[in-house]
């Protein structure tokens, strides 16, 4: 898929807080890179995400550090693309504030999810997870419940809605085609956050104007006893009027 589909109404939006997103993820690689070549490693070992849990009490850090660490150029490449292209869609939507969280928060869900998976499952266990793909695709995600139709221009298949590009997204990462087998249950987790955020979200929204709409028809009745006094009002107003008042708190 290209990247033609972050078109300029995009870009122009919302950029601080992703590209500092960006930024520290390409700083972490080329230090990554660097302790590589010449340390052997150490501080990569240092911030990845150990399976087991008694690693992880040694170093409770990696449920942060791991999602912001790749030593692979590709891996960071294609990630950070995601990053850029549903992160501004979903700083316009909900805010940069929203960005941050799901980004964090998918990422943190995922590494629960993968070393949770490692303890019910020790034949999967064992070595650790880097890598920013978890998080991504929370970010993506939360951009799909955010603004489903949106269209976007993709290369070679014209405009796309968003929930279409998302979900396929979703089974290339869940499906293990986005790194190693261990990492998809990262994946689910930081997938599964976003949608439980945005679906609660959803039912909050429609909570609080359900509750605006009965205290309005309250109001209304209220009114009309005033007016006309109790007795102008109908059985059903009346069963309404007792219900209602019970329900709303003022």
């Amino acid at each position: 898929m290209g990247i033609g589909w972050c078109d300029t109404a995009i870009r122009r939006q919302h950029g601080g807080t992703l590209m500092a997103i960006v930024a520290v993820n390409v700083l972490v690689w080329l230090v990554a890179v660097a302790d590589i070549k010449m340390l052997g490693g150490s501080l990569v070992q240092a911030l990845a995400l150990p399976s087991a849990p008694q690693a992880l009490l040694v170093r409770p850090w990696a449920l942060v550090s791991y999602m912001v660490l790749q030593t692979d150029f590709f891996h960071l490449l294609f990630n950070m693309l995601w990053l850029v292209c549903f992160g501004r869609l979903l700083a316009m939507a909900r805010g940069e504030g929203a960005l941050v969280w799901t980004y964090v928060g998918g990422g943190v869900a995922g590494a629960v999810v993968y070393v949770a998976v490692g303890c019910l499952f020790p034949s999967l266990a064992g070595g650790s997870l880097i890598g920013s793909s978890a998080a991504v695709l929370s970010v993506a995600v939360a951009a799909a419940f955010a603004v489903p139709d949106l269209e976007l221009p993709l290369w070679l298949f014209g405009t796309v809605k968003v929930k279409w590009i998302v979900l396929v997204m979703c089974v290339l990462f869940c499906a293990g085609f986005n790194g190693p087998a261990t990492a998809v249950s990262a994946h689910i987790g930081g997938a599964a956050y976003a949608a439980a955020v945005a679906l609660w979200r959803k039912l909050s929204t429609r909570k609080a104007r359900s509750g605006a709409g009965d205290s309005a028809e309250l109001d209304r009745l209220l009114d009309k006893v005033k007016r006309s006094g109790y007795d102008s009002l109908s059985r059903r107003d009346k069963e309404r009027l007792f219900n209602l008042s019970h329900r709303v708190r003022r």
